[in-house]
């Protein structure tokens, strides 16, 4: 027969099962796509005016920055300027551009392009030694009307390809992704930088992208903390993935995330246990082991249940908390190169015909497994992907992932 302080202490971790799971997270998970409490059900059509009535304000606030400052400001010369100079820069940012059509013909485009140039302006403010540019790839490049417009903000290269494309449907619109990628990332290299950063015109950074990155370039990219000393870093890499979609993020059956969600129980069950016995010693080892197992599968039932996309937004807090994964194989919204590995890139890629069992990612994950260099992703993502009109397939994506 159990003793009362037994029973009450069963008790007591009942009720928080009950609380957390039947009351507190159905609340407030209901509306988070990811979380096994997500039910609500949402019609495509539904969702799709949700995201274009955010990506409308987003535009907005793009518009009013463009108007604010205007093509002669300081902001919008300086950028202009830094392509000029004669010094090498330390950093190249590229966006690649292909004009968008919102997928119905009485709508205009989404116009992706004026909120990535909008916000990577802002945030350039406060940088030294970087050059940004923008990559029209369209064909004609004049009938990118966007890019054209924006030329007078920021300097725009455009692409006047003579290179030849396959004529099979299949392989085609692939194959032209990928010239027009080596294409701007060679213009990219021209101008002699330590490293590329290439972005596509749907990826959107956060406002903290500069803070983060300047962090990761000093302590993981060029240095590493060995013994408690700053070091320069010897590793070579391949790339650097700064941003994957979300709906992936989740815990899957990788090796690595099943040791995360161990290691969540295990410090919760910890936890569990000095909350409820202190640091005394209790004789009682069945009844601690007890409390022990029911905190580990309350913090691993609670990881699964809120969904690890939201988890990882605590990292958010410091920039000594975000975590340096090797990157899957897939997705280049956001991608760091150094000069020396893009270049090895561009000839390797120049070799590749892609299609759409090789598109450009999965190409240049083969370059990485060919090669025996490492790719990294950063979590969580450096960059809002907001491109649920796609260049590459008819009209749009999952609202839900946006």
């Amino acid at each position: 027969m159990l003793c009362p302080s037994t029973v009450r202490t069963y008790r007591r971790f009942y009720a928080i099962y009950a609380l957390t799971f039947l009351v507190l997270l159905p609340i407030l998970c209901n509306e988070l796509p990811y979380s096994k409490y997500y039910t609500r059900s949402v019609r495509r059509e539904e969702g799709a005016r949700r995201v274009e009535a955010e990506n409308q304000d987003r535009l907005a606030d793009a518009q009013f920055f463009l108007k604010q400052n205007g093509p002669h400001s300081r902001t919008f010369r300086l950028l202009r300027q830094r392509l000029g100079r004669k010094s090498k820069p330390e950093i190249v940012i590229t966006v690649v551009t292909i004009a968008r059509r919102s997928g119905v013909k009485s709508k205009p485009g989404p116009q992706y392009l004026t909120q990535v140039v909008a916000r990577f302006a802002e945030l350039l403010t406060q940088q030294e030694n970087v050059v940004f540019q923008v990559c029209n790839v369209d064909t004609p490049p004049e009938s990118h009307r966007e890019a054209m417009y924006l030329s007078k903000y920021v300097p725009v290269i455009s692409r006047n390809s003579s290179e030849p494309v396959p004529t099979n449907v299949h392989i085609q619109k692939f194959e032209k992704e990928k010239q027009d990628y080596v294409f701007c990332m060679e213009r990219s290299l021209e101008l002699q930088p330590s490293y590329v950063l290439m972005v596509q015109d749907d990826a959107v950074p956060r406002t903290e992208f500069f803070t983060v990155f300047r962090h990761l370039l000093k302590y993981n990219i060029e240095g590493k903390v060995i013994r408690g000393n700053l070091q320069s870093n010897p590793e070579k890499w391949a790339f650097w993935k700064l941003y994957y979609p979300e709906r992936w993020q989740g815990y899957g059956n990788e090796q690595r995330l099943f040791l995360e969600l161990i290691c969540s129980g295990l410090i919760a069950g910890t936890i569990f246990v000095v909350s409820t016995f202190g640091f005394t010693t209790e004789r009682d080892a069945k009844k601690r082991t007890t409390v022990f197992v029911l905190g580990f599968f309350y913090a691993v039932l609670l990881c699964l249940a809120v969904g690890r996309q939201y988890l990882i937004e605590l990292r958010r807090m410091s920039v000594h908390a975000y975590a340096i994964v090797d990157a899957p194989d897939c997705c280049i919204p956001a991608v760091l190169y150094n000069s020396d590995q893009a270049a090895a890139i561009v000839e390797y890629l120049k070799g590749q015909t892609c299609s759409s069992v090789l598109p450009i990612d999965l190409a240049l994950d083969n370059y990485v497994h060919s090669s025996g260099l490492k790719q990294y992703l950063v979590e969580p993502n450096l960059f809002h992907h907001i491109g649920i009109v796609s260049t590459l397939h008819a009209g749009i994506k999952n609202p839900v992932d946006f």
